[in-house]
């Protein structure tokens, strides 16, 4: 089970949270090569019981704090200082707080004035944001998708899986276990609820595109449902043989699996109309 998370890991983002976790990046596009890029992050029960219970430590005469714990990991303060990573132009818009199906979160709006220095790779966005203000364990730095805009036709680079960092005191992983449906409902107890998404929304609408995942006027880069990842026995013994440090051999185990949509492409075109 271990080797699983760690295939998926190498190939999406670190599973930094536990928890119910969907986050939704959608980068919207203009003609002229400006937009809005719009961060949807929504915790479950779980995170936020474990945030709430976080936050009541350290209150006067031993009562818990009145701060929103979610309101503080997406406030415009955060927002505003994340801007400034986004690339030359990028300014924070808004922050909205959302509640879905019983999950909290906030929808994030970003402008950018040019696409082409537009900087950010997928989870990004998540990577600050432990409920327990711990250090987040050491990942490979994710490289940024390179966007190039001109004459009407949008150009996306995908960049290279990171590969993770060697631990010299990592052990070697034990040898799989026999199935244990008890381990298998725990994982989807805790996990079933993740959805990830990374999109580019074209709003003149796409006159042609080789992207290997678009329907309308929308470009899928990536899109991860761990309910439907989990569901199934055999997609996990085909997680679990991924070799983890070969994040190329990880995402060809996923290819093709149910819940998972990943652009193989390492460059694809879309046409404005």
């Amino acid at each position: 089970m271990k080797r699983l998370l760690l295939a998926i890991t190498s190939t999406v983002i670190a599973l930094l949270l536990p928890g119910c976790l969907q986050s939704e990046t959608t980068i919207h596009l203009n003609k002229d090569g400006s937009g809005t890029l719009v961060e949807q992050t929504t915790l479950g029960a779980q995170m936020m019981a474990m945030m709430d219970q976080m936050s009541s430590f350290g209150g006067a005469d031993g009562r818990a704090k009145a701060k929103d714990p979610v309101a503080e990991m997406f406030s415009p303060e955060k927002a505003k200082a994340r801007a400034a990573t986004l690339g030359e132009g990028v300014t924070f818009e808004k922050s909205e707080p959302i509640e879905i199906g019983g999950n909290k979160g906030a929808r994030t709006t970003f402008k950018f004035a040019d696409i082409n220095k537009l900087k950010i790779a997928p989870g990004e966005g998540m990577k600050d944001m432990s409920p327990m203000g711990a250090a987040a364990p050491a990942t490979a730095k994710s490289e940024p998708i390179a966007f190039k805009f001109a004459d009407g036709t949008l150009t996306i680079g995908m960049p290279e899986p990171a590969k993770p960092e060697a631990d010299k005191d990592a052990k070697p992983d034990a040898p799989d276990m026999e199935e244990n449906p008890q381990m298998d409902a725990m994982m989807k107890q805790m996990l079933g609820d993740m959805k990830m998404s990374f999109k580019v929304v074209v709003d003149s609408g796409i006159a042609d595109t080789d992207a290997t995942n678009h329907d309308g006027n929308t470009v899928t880069l990536m899109e991860m449902e761990m309910g439907k990842l989990l569901e199934k026995p055999e997609t996990l013994k085909k997680l679990q043989a991924a070799d983890h440090n070969d994040p190329q051999a990880a995402m060809e185990a996923l290819k093709g699996l149910e819940g998972v949509k990943m652009e193989t492409k390492k460059q694809v075109t879309v046409k404005l109309k």
